[in-house]
Parts: C-alpha cells; sequence; structure tokens
C-alpha cells in the first residue's frame, strides 16, 4: 500500500473517529512507567564550547535584504544541538536557574525510539504530530523538573489534556503549481479551486492592519511584501481539505492526502499520452522548471554578459477547462476519485493505486531512460503475480490481452514490449542511454489503458488471483 489510509466523510472532510486520546490501561501504564526512566537522566548540559574563527569564503558575501514576511510570530524552538549533516537533533534541554537541563546525545536517542514507540499508536499518529509529542513529553519534563507540576499528573494525563486543546478543525490549503483551472472541482476528498483577488485583497489589508498595531509599518517594504504575495499566489491554483487534528498533523495528514489526489490527476493529463511533456504540476515548492544560468566574459571584460533562461521550451502549465474536466471525469477519474479514500480497499484496487503512483513516477521524472524504467515498473506491478514469472512475456502478453482486441495489434503491442525492455536493459546493465521517444509513447499509452481497464474492473476483482484468472481466461478462450 503506497498511502497510509484514514477515515473521510464527505468530499473536502477528513473525519478522525477518536477525537479525544484514549489508549487502553497497559499502554498508558506502559509509557507512564517508562517515561519515569528519562526524568531520572535529565542532567546540565557539559557540551564543551567551540570558539568559531571567521574565515574568509562566500559566506561572508550573502547579500541580506530585510522586508516583512508573511508570518510576524516565530514558533517555538527547543534548545539542543542539531547534526549539521542530518538536520536532526540529537540533544535538547530547558533553562532552570539559568543552567541547561535535558538529555544528552546518548540518552537523546533512547528517547527519540521512545516518542517513535508512543507515535505508532493509531489513537495517537491519527491526531498528533511527532513534533507535537517532542514538545509537549519535554514540557512535561521542565514542569516536573521545576515542581510547578501536580505529583499526580503523570505523562498521559499531560498528553490528552494539552492534545485536545490543541486538536482543531483545520482547512488547509496548499498551492498547486504549474496548473490552470476554469472551475473548481473534485478529487477524491480534495477540492481544487484558485485564489481570487478578493481573497488576496482581505489578506493584505489584515496582515497592514497587525502590522500598524505593532507600531513597524513600513510603506515601502509593506510593497515589497505585497508585490511578492500577489505575484506567488493571486491566481494560483490550491487543494484543500478540512481535517480535524493538532495543526501539525493536519498539514502532515493535507500533504499525503493532496498528493494522493495529484497522483490520480497526472495518470489523466497530456504526460501521460505525450511523454516529451513532463508533468510539472505538484505542490508547490516541490517542483520547478529546469533554467539555466551563466557568465560569460568576452575578449577580457571585465564585465560579463549574465544570461538567465529556461533550460527547456515546451509546456509546463496544465490548463483544465471545465469542458477537459468532464472529458477526464468520463475516461476514470470520478472512479480513480472514489478509490483513493476508500477506508478497506481490496487487494486488487490497492495493486491498481500502485500501479497508478508507479506511472506517475514516469510522467514526473525528466529523463528518457528514468520514464521507460517506471512505465515499464507499473506495468509489472499490475501484471506479475510473483517474483519468479518471467517477466518480459508475461507482461506483455498480459498487457496485449487487457489492452487490444484484434490479434494483429497484439503482436505489435508485445514487439513493442520486448523493444522497451531492451532499451531498459542497455541502460540498467549496461549504462547506455539511448532514446526514442515513439517507443515511449507507444508504451506509455498501452501501460495507461493496461491501468485504466484495470481501473474499471476494480469492483469485480476482490484478490490479484481473481485478476489473473480473468486474463488467462481471455488468453485461451
Amino acid at each position: 500500500m503506497w498511502f497510509k489510509r484514514h477515515s473521510c466523510g464527505p468530499a473536502g472532510y477528513f473525519r478522525v473517529i477518536h477525537m479525544k486520546i484514549k489508549l487502553n490501561e497497559n499502554a498508558e501504564r506502559y509509557f507512564n512507567e517508562k517515561v519515569i526512566d528519562f526524568l531520572y537522566q535529565l542532567k546540565p548540559d557539559k557540551t564543551p564550547r567551540r570558539n568559531s574563527k571567521k574565515v574568509e569564503s562566500s559566506a561572508a558575501h550573502t547579500f541580506v535584504s530585510g522586508h516583512f514576511g508573511e508570518k510576524d510570530i516565530l514558533e517555538f524552538t527547543s534548545l539542543g544541538y542539531v547534526d549539521s549533516l542530518t538536520g536532526k537533533q540529537v540533544a535538547r534541554f530547558f533553562s532552570a536557574d539559568k543552567v541547561l537541563i535535558g538529555l544528552d546525545q546518548k540518552t537523546y536517542a533512547e528517547f527519540i525510539r521512545f516518542i517513535e514507540g508512543l507515535y505508532q499508536k493509531k489513537e495517537i499518529n491519527s491526531l498528533l504530530s511527532q513534533s507535537f509529542l517532542y514538545d509537549c513529553v519535554f514540557k512535561w519534563f521542565e514542569e516536573k523538573y521545576k515542581g510547578t507540576l501536580s505529583v499526580e499528573i503523570d505523562l498521559m494525563s499531560y498528553l490528552k489534556e494539552n492534545a485536545e486543546k490543541a486538536i482543531k478543525k483545520c482547512t488547509v490549503y496548499l498551492p498547486i503549481s504549474f496548473l490552470f483551472i476554469e472551475k473548481p472541482f473534485e478529487v477524491g476528498n480534495i477540492r481544487f479551486d484558485y485564489l481570487t483577488k478578493d481573497f488576496c485583497d482581505k489578506y493584505i489589508s489584515n496582515a497592514k492592519s497587525k502590522i500598524n498595531e505593532q507600531g513597524q509599518f513600513n510603506e515601502n517594504n509593506f510593497k515589497v511584501f505585497e508585490t511578492r504575495f500577489r505575484k506567488r499566489y493571486q491566481g494560483t491554483v490550491f487543494a484543500a481539505i478540512t481535517i480535524e487534528a493538532e495543526q501539525k498533523r493536519c498539514i502532515e495528514i493535507a500533504k499525503l492526502a493532496i498528493e494522493k489526489a495529484l497522483t490520480v490527476l497526472r495518470f489523466f493529463s497530456p504526460s501521460s499520452f505525450i511523454p516529451e511533456i513532463s508533468c510539472y504540476f505538484s505542490i508547490m515548492g516541490q517542483t520547478d522548471i529546469p533554467k539555466n544560468y551563466y557568465f560569460v566574459f568576452e575578449n577580457d571584460d571585465e564585465i560579463p554578459i549574465v544570461h538567465e533562461g529556461l533550460d527547456e521550451r515546451r509546456m509546463h502549465t496544465w490548463p483544465i477547462s471545465a469542458r477537459e474536466f468532464s472529458e477526464i471525469y468520463k475516461m476514470g477519474i470520478g472512479l480513480a476519485s472514489k478509490l483513493i479514500f476508500k477506508e478497506d480497499p481490496s487487494e486488487f484496487e490497492d495493486s491498481v493505486l500502485n500501479s497508478m503512483h508507479l506511472f506517475g513516477r514516469a510522467l514526473t521524472s525528466k529523463e528518457y531512460q528514468d520514464k521507460i524504467v517506471y512505465a515499464l515498473v507499473s506495468a509489472e506491478n499490475l501484471l506479475l503475480q510473483n517474483q519468479s514469472e518471467p517477466i518480459q512475456s508475461n507482461v506483455g502478453l498480459r498487457l496485449a490481452f487487457l489492452t487490444e482486441s484484434e490479434p494483429q495489434k497484439r503482436k505489435k503491442l508485445k514487439e513493442t514490449i520486448n523493444k522497451s525492455y531492451k532499451f531498459r536493459s542497455a541502460y540498467i546493465h549496461h549504462g547506455k542511454v539511448m532514446e526514442e521517444w515513439e517507443l515511449l509513447k507507444d508504451l506509455q499509452h498501452t501501460v495507461w489503458t493496461a491501468i485504466r481497464n484495470a481501473l474499471v474492473l476494480a469492483d469485480r476483482f476482490k484478490t490479484r488471483k481473481e485478476f489473473f484468472d480473468y486474463i488467462e481466461n481471455m488468453i485461451l478462450s
């Protein structure tokens, strides 16, 4: 299963069954007892300080400009140490009487495992983020250490009390890059709409009022902020979902759910049929158009020619008109929309969604070789019963009967599959880079048709075996 499933309600609303944290007594007792060990291991920070010397480098010449941002309040940042290579926190402390008290690197590694064990509980992870658990448990340490918390309040009681305050209904908008739409529509439980001028007007007016209240208003800086905000967001498509959980967990769930809806949307995009068009639309910040930058000095000139431009000339944005969405709905996006948030999908339905996900990787890949590899892998995921089966012959045969009705077309399709595997083998085993876009176009169209036909059949089969029996009967009939 490529996406963790959660309960869902009406379109656009993400319903969580347990609105309060409720673990069974044995689990609560275990975590309450286990956390006491960390209380006894709280100690002063004795990490030796290092004096950093200023070294001449590019960092010393970095230009920093200041202006109003979208957020004026800084979020809580814990005291501690972070591994500069991985970015992971390795020790954490709180301040008590001007001394840093907490868990050193060795003990903090054990504490991470404790939090991960707690987070494995469905009653926890459906409502709370891991970062909320880290902050809440460490706050409990601090209050216990300082004696500001009653002796009777154990960790789970403290966690439940704070969780209930943090759990709220949030509607999360995630901006989507490189997508234009004429009218709002839904894919599963995700609503696609766009940010209007009126929306931006209200947001900017509210931001101006808040900055004025703080006595920090600067006309020039605010104009920079407004221009940047409008350029980035006004008219931008967003995907929206309403979730009831702690805020950070709402955002995490929203990202997973929206990415799943985007996978289905990509499947019906022009990139499925024209492989030269890479599929760029995605959650804003997760994809970008390749660009090139260079400085050229001619004849020993001191001042260079500076170039900044796109690295490719092709369609980057997918404009979806109301008519076009109506057409792709008929092609099967409605069926996929119903399937993506199904609570108890069958084995065969999961197989179809997995293949759709892998096919999407072919569409978002920029290199020809990656596209052909993912297209074949998505077909294998759908059409191979097990790892011991001969791959090429079975995939080609089953694809032929699942997508074509005429013997001559089936024969031609098998030739396409055989040639595609030769290209993949030359790349993976010998490092040879070859491109034949017409071949990839035929392959993608064939695999797309197979997955789409399987999607239409999804409610007829519960198991993969039933599906394979169906194809076998077609071959032998």
